[in-house]
């Protein structure tokens, strides 16, 4: 028996000469197209690094002003409110909150450091004063050496005296803040330094990079291309002259003068 042959079923390709010009034609269009998506993408991934980085500095400034807060006093019923007792079938707690000058007043202990308040230091000091009055006055005479000396002291304070400034450490940083301009302008040089590190600046930024020597190049080739050859190299190396207004040609010129 012979065998059976595989027929193969033919294929017919048809061209639609329309698409398929679109087609051929279109491979610029395209990879504008791809350009200018991969360009408004950067830009919203840029938009939404530097949203992200000013809402993080922001709550850093809050947390920062949060620990320079002074504490709030106790008043009487808050100290009721911590004498808290708690009673049950066979035991009464009662929580109560100690200071170490409570403390030192039961166990008889020094407690807490305190300043020369007292009455008797205070009379030592002036006694100590009217010693010194009485060594450097000139018996006879109204001249009084410390008089002199006080008012030396008086006109040199008004000079030394500077603005007062708050030294606040951030970022490992002690840094001076006279106002609201400094901590905006701190704020915005932080927000800044941070964006130049993210991924999507440094593309954007080598992009333009690129865009900008493609653009100098054209213009600096299209100047030299228009001169002869031998006025080329001279033309490369000479410096670029700065002409206030349009230059005009011969014909323009000879037009002009005929009106």
């Amino acid at each position: 028996m012979a065998r059976k042959k595989n027929i193969k079923k033919k294929l017919e390709i048809v061209f639609d000469p329309q698409k398929r010009k679109e087609f051929l034609i279109g491979f610029r269009k395209r990879k504008n197209e791809r350009r200018k998506r991969a360009k408004e993408q950067i830009e919203r991934c840029l938009k939404e690094e530097r949203k992200r980085i000013r809402q993080e500095i922001k709550e850093g400034f809050t947390n920062l002003k949060k620990t320079f807060e002074p504490l709030r006093e106790l008043t009487e019923e808050d100290k009721v409110l911590e004498n808290d007792e708690y009673e049950d079938n066979d035991v009464q707690v009662k929580i109560i909150e100690l200071t170490t000058s409570d403390m030192a007043a039961q166990r008889h202990m020094l407690g807490e450091n305190q300043g020369p308040d007292s009455e008797g230091s205070v009379e030592e000091e002036n006694s100590e004063n009217d010693n010194d009055i009485d060594a450097n006055t000139v018996p006879g005479m109204d001249y009084d050496i410390n008089v002199k000396q006080k008012k030396n002291e008086e006109t040199t304070e008004p000079e030394t005296e500077e603005v007062p400034r708050k030294n606040v450490k951030i970022f490992n940083q002690t840094i001076d803040l006279k106002n609201k301009r400094d901590l905006d302008r701190l704020k915005k040089k932080k927000s800044l330094k941070q964006l130049k590190k993210s991924k999507a600046f440094k593309l954007k930024e080598r992009l333009d990079k690129i865009n900008n020597q493609k653009i100098a190049r054209k213009e600096r080739n299209n100047t030299l291309r228009s001169l002869p050859k031998h006025l080329r190299k001279k033309k490369k190396l000479e410096s670029a002259s700065y002409r206030k207004g349009r230059l005009a040609s011969q014909k323009q010129l000879k037009r002009k003068t005929q009106r």
